[in-house]
């Protein structure tokens, strides 16, 4: 057997390193002021994407098949959308996409994932890619993102999962939703609207939640949003128990359901 020339040697060890693919930084998570907006038409068709974020259904009804906008899972404050750590923020998820998705085998685009919301959690359908509200609802995450490199991970993104691997204690679920949850959305999980008939607080089941297609159906997510974002304005108040019992209470009752397979 011939002995592996000094070049060859050389030349393994460096591509070895290089075979395993590079963690991607990880950001603060960072909103910009409005402040920032652009002059002329960018800036209008941004302020144009946060109000469809934040008023889904009234904004674009033709669309949307419940009572949920955006914002009920993608919360921010002072007036943005998508801006809070552990609930889907918005900020950099333009330079986290094209990227995999195991519901549709393949890569997919942001206004892929997008439109899998409005199919799946607005119980409604797919905008087209072309569609104006569309191309405005990317204008207002692109602005959330300026900064963020490409591929970056930020502080907070997605919402994180929690999976305690039994089966939740529904009626334990119930006794924590009486005492921390019903004063918001209702001991019969309908919501509460406000003065414009707008849902201040989301229906968490039956006609006006999102169908059973949503990635919020499922417990690992539910629970990890429940943790870490509720009761609203005690974040990571809940212990992981109560959590993961109050998931498998909301997702006991019924609610529409996907048109479509999913193998979710």
């Amino acid at each position: 057997m011939r002995a592996a020339s000094p070049i060859a040697v050389v030349w393994l060890l460096t591509i070895g390193p290089a075979a395993h693919a590079e963690e991607p930084p990880t950001v603060a998570l960072t909103v910009p002021t409005a402040a920032t907006f652009p002059n002329g038409p960018l800036g209008e068709s941004i302020v144009r994407g946060r109000r469809y974020l934040a008023d889904t259904p009234a904004q674009l009804p033709e669309f949307v098949g419940n009572g949920l906008a955006c914002r009920h899972c993608h919360p921010g404050r002072n007036g943005e959308v998508g801006t809070e750590a552990n609930a889907a923020p918005f900020v950099g998820v333009v330079g986290r996409f094209p990227q995999y998705s195991a519901r549709h085998g393949g890569l997919i685009t942001l206004e892929q994932r997008i439109d899998d919301c409005f199919e799946r959690s607005l119980n409604g359908r797919a905008l087209p890619l072309d569609h104006p509200a569309l191309i405005d609802m990317l204008a207002y995450m692109r602005w959330l993102s300026q900064g963020v490199p490409v591929g970056a991970v930020v502080a907070g993104h997605g919402i994180p999962t929690l999976n305690l691997e039994l089966e939740p204690d529904v009626a334990h679920g119930e006794a924590i939703y009486q005492t921390k949850c019903l004063a918001c959305h209702g001991a019969d999980g309908s919501g509460t609207l406000d003065a414009d008939g707008r849902y201040l607080f989301p229906p968490l089941w039956g006609p006006q939640s999102f169908n059973n297609g949503a990635g919020m159906n499922r417990q690992t997510t539910a629970a990890g949003f429940i943790k870490h974002k509720m009761p609203f304005g005690a974040d990571d108040s809940l212990s992981d128990a109560e959590a993961w019992d109050v998931a498998g209470f909301v997702l006991a009752h019924p609610r529409p359901l996907f048109q479509e397979p999913s193998g979710d």
